[in-house]
């Protein structure tokens, strides 16, 4: 590289930011658009693993180990005297809701003041100061909070608070407030902290344990400690350290992360066609200086350098300015994570966004390596200009019209190789296959538009009794296929992946509500208020049921109760690898489940009467079970072997679920205890009559959510929409960076074109006429990319359908297409390019003809 290799950058790059600032601004927001959604998903991500992972942290403390499950409180003296183990403390956990505060909830930690104190993380208590005993443990339940709770709530020690627990309304005193420590989590504003004798009362967990943590003389030893302890400790527990629980919350939550992940890609994706669009536009504009700096001596790295450079410069600003509206754009995703997590995985509050170096790091290399992947090929073009060709505009794009077959064999190409990770997702996996074919399928109908754009403009410019504007545009649109073929792509993509993820939502939406329709055959469903804040946690009280099934407009009255577990399959795996929830049934099988392979009947009749269990589809999916195999369930009483009568249809969680009924549970478990009812009235038309009674008698605060069937219908589908908001920001956000290409296409034609279209003007066009010969072509390239983008978005459906969502999550999707949204398409998309190209084509109109013409 020559010394003077600086200051010709400066010259020939700097120069012409500064004299086109408004092509410059646009690609900086390009790339920024890309950055931001990228990184705000990425901070979602990382904010509720980080989240899950405090809150384990302030619940364990300093522990070394723990034995988590349903623990004899027996149990905890016993591992005191184990070899090796320095301390042990006990735990009790639960979740309240406060029918004061709607929708607001806390974590309740059950802790002993004294055997406790090595292994917290925080302070109960002002400074240090613990509150005296009998006013913690002998007046009745008494809670510490936090001190920003108490704040927003306006509570102070001594105040007495309304909680529902269980669906039965207890009043708290405020105890003392908790001052921050050394977990992250203590800074959180959702949990609380009592005694434990009295949160095992509140939590109907006599004599029982949530957990049990231990701290170890040598944490180095921690595997062999465990080992030891694990030999003798009751089935179904098992000592781990407390991380272990956030490792698999991680992989629960890996699709659904690699998911969001996936479509934020999309927008950078588009950024790569408009980098491209940008400094191939600026190599045309500059063909002559090339041509020069050929001439003078500079190297065809030098010349490829220049525009890489200029890539980088524009990167750069947008990786910047990227990087601060993600951290903005991720206030608003992270609600939405948090919201879908907890609706489908696990209980999950997100007080805080948590940021590290390493994320906008990784945004940053990612926006690097999509500016430098979309320069590269116009900036290698621009290497290879022979100094005699450089004033040859026309032949350049003659060159790029010859090409086009070539891209569309690479479009097949592409194509054949998504057909291959499709194949390899299903059969062999990894399930990553399956993401890997959505882009090629992009990738293929991208290589597609430079063909598709040339066919469009040699067919628009033979149409008879067109204008002359019309033909104009016509030939324009073909002869800057260089241009706006690059245009069309990014343009197509955004619309495949607002198609496809429009078609992939409504076909799951039908499926989810024919499963729907099919399963919610009850009258009446009661459960606990609490549970739809806090999940499926509270139970009935049993004085619920036995006045439902004494009333006589009851027909029956079905229950339901949802755990997690830990399991096997045959042949035997290390207990305790695979967890999934456990689902117990009891009532007589309604005709509700979809089995594959039919037989319903007979299936249910085994797990209702036999030692079977069903399990859902995503179950099957995940652990390669099926019907006929055997599962080994670890109990209170130990392993417990079930066969797999039948696989199931089920959208409710996609880690699976092992459905077992009641009186197989009871043989293994000693818990009655349920969540949730469904009743089944003589006469449906009464159901108002029955709740106004139970409300009366049970619930006059609202401490049961009651729904009909036609409410509860509409709550599941109400919640399966909250579920894909995060999906619609996507969307959406990937919809106006292709807009925003078309703004940019338009002004960059102008800039090219302005020395013809002065002569144009010189020859008695009027500006009207200047404005719709460049207007009509946004509107062909708007049409064009509805023609290639629509084509992609139903392929990419399928994909999506048929092989992404079975991939990774395991659900069986039937394909519908909403043929009038997807047909509608041209009605706002050649209308929002047209928005798109009013000012730069109206700019164009108004150049003053002498300047235009003396401009070259």
């Amino acid at each position: 590289m020559t010394p003077q290799f600086p200051r010709i950058f400066l010259w020939h790059v700097v120069r012409h930011l500064r004299r086109h600032p408004l092509l410059a601004l646009l690609n900086v927001l390009s790339v920024a658009l890309g950055i931001a959604v990228y990184l705000a998903i990425q901070i979602a991500n990382h904010s509720a693993n980080q989240s899950f992972a405090a809150g384990i942290d302030l619940v364990a403390g300093k522990s070394h180990l723990e034995v988590r499950g349903d623990v004899d409180e027996t149990l905890w003296p016993r591992l005191a005297r184990e070899p090796g183990v320095k301390a042990v403390t006990g735990l009790v956990e639960g979740v309240i809701t406060f029918p004061d505060w709607p929708g607001e909830y806390l974590r309740v930690i059950g802790v002993d003041l004294f055997s406790g104190e090595p292994f917290r993380t925080f302070t109960i208590g002002r400074q240090g100061k613990s509150p005296p005993l009998e006013y913690w443990m002998g007046r009745g339940p008494a809670l510490a909070l936090t001190a920003e709770f108490a704040r927003a709530r306006g509570l102070k020690v001594g105040d007495e608070v309304r909680i529902v627990v269980n669906s039965e309304v207890r009043t708290v005193r405020v105890a003392a407030l908790i001052e921050g420590g050394d977990s992250p989590g203590a800074a959180q504003s959702r949990f609380a902290v009592m005694d434990i004798g009295w949160a095992q009362e509140l939590f109907f967990r006599q004599g029982r344990l949530t957990s049990i943590q231990l701290l170890l003389d040598d944490p180095g030893h921690a595997a062999t400690v465990a080992a030891q302890i694990n030999a003798g400790l009751p089935p179904g527990l098992r000592a781990e350290p407390p991380r272990q629980r956030s490792f698999q919350v991680q992989n629960m939550l890996s699709a659904f992360q690699l998911n969001l992940t996936a479509l934020s890609m999309v927008s950078l994706l588009v950024g790569v066609f408009l980098i491209y669009n940008t400094i191939s536009a600026s190599v045309a504009r500059r063909r002559v200086e090339i041509g020069i700096l050929r001439s003078m001596g500079a190297t065809r790295w030098e010349v490829r350098s220049l525009f890489l450079g200029e890539a980088v410069a524009l990167g750069a600003c947008g990786i910047v300015l990227g990087g601060l509206g993600g951290v903005t754009l991720a206030r608003l995703l992270t609600g939405a994570v948090a919201k879908t997590v907890s609706s489908l995985y696990v209980l999950l509050s997100i007080d805080r966004s948590w940021l590290s170096m390493g994320q906008f790091v990784t945004a940053g290399i990612f926006g690097l390596g999509a500016v430098l992947i979309g320069a590269w090929w116009p900036a290698n073009e621009a290497s290879r200009i022979d100094p005699v060709e450089a004033l040859s505009l026309g032949a350049h794009a003659e060159q790029s019209i010859a090409r086009a077959p070539r891209w569309g064999w690479s479009g097949i190409g592409a194509l054949a190789f998504a057909g291959c990770g499709a194949l390899l997702a299903l059969r062999t996996g990894p399930p990553v296959w399956g993401f890997v074919s959505a882009f090629f399928i992009l990738a293929g109908f991208a290589l597609f538009s430079p063909v598709a754009t040339a066919s469009f403009g040699w067919l628009a410019a033979r149409i008879d009794r067109a204008g002359a504007i019309w033909r104009l545009a016509a030939d324009h649109l073909r002869q800057s296929i260089h241009r706006n073929a690059v245009t069309v792509a990014a343009l197509a993509a955004a619309i495949a992946m607002m198609i496809g993820l429009t078609v992939m939502i409504f076909s799951f939406r039908e499926s989810v509500d024919a499963w729907i329709n099919r399963g919610i055959v009850a009258d009446l469903f009661i459960s606990p208020a609490s549970n739809e804040t806090i999940g499926l946690d509270a139970a009935v009280p049993p004085a619920t049921i036995a006045w439902l099934r004494a009333r006589p407009e009851v027909r029956a009255v079905d229950t339901f109760r949802e755990m997690e577990c830990t399991f096997s399959l045959r042949p035997p795996q290390p207990a305790g690898e695979n967890v999934a929830r456990l689902a117990i049934i009891e009532g007589e099988y309604r005709r509700n489940l979809t089995f594959t392979g039919g037989n319903a009947e007979r299936k249910m009749a085994r797990v209702m009467q036999e030692h079977c269990v069903a399990v859902t589809e995503p179950f099957a999916r995940k652990f390669h079970a099926g019907e006929g195999d055997r599962v080994v369930v670890n109990t209170p009483r130990g392993p417990a072997e079930f066969e797999i009568a039948g696989v199931y249809a089920d959208y409710t969680r996609d880690q699976g679920v092992i459905l077992m009924a009641r009186p197989a549970f009871d043989q293994w478990w000693s818990d009655s205890r349920v969540q949730s009812l469904a009743v089944y009235l003589k006469a449906p038309q009464a159901w108002e009559a029955l709740v106004g009674e139970f409300r009366e008698k049970f619930s006059r605060e609202g401490e049961f959510a009651i729904y009909s069937n036609r409410d509860l219908r509409a709550r599941i589908l109400s919640i399966f929409d909250q579920t894909f908001a995060v999906t619609y920001i996507l969307r959406t956000v990937a919809f106006l960076v292709a807009i925003a290409g078309i703004f940019l296409s338009v002004t960059t034609l102008v800039a090219e074109r302005e020395r013809e279209i002065g002569v144009l003007r010189a020859l008695g066009a009027s500006r009207g006429q200047v404005q719709g010969v460049l207007m009509t072509e946004a509107g062909m390239i708007g049409a064009v990319a509805t023609v290639v983008g629509v084509s992609s978005g139903l392929v990419l459906a399928l994909a999506l359908t048929w092989v992404v969502n079975p991939a990774f999550f395991g659900w069986t999707i039937t394909l519908r297409i909403p043929w009038m949204g997807v047909l509608a398409t041209p009605l706002w998309i050649i209308p929002a390019a047209l928005a798109a190209a009013w000012y730069p084509a109206w700019r164009a109109s108004q150049n003053p003809i002498a300047k235009a013409v003396r401009e070259e």
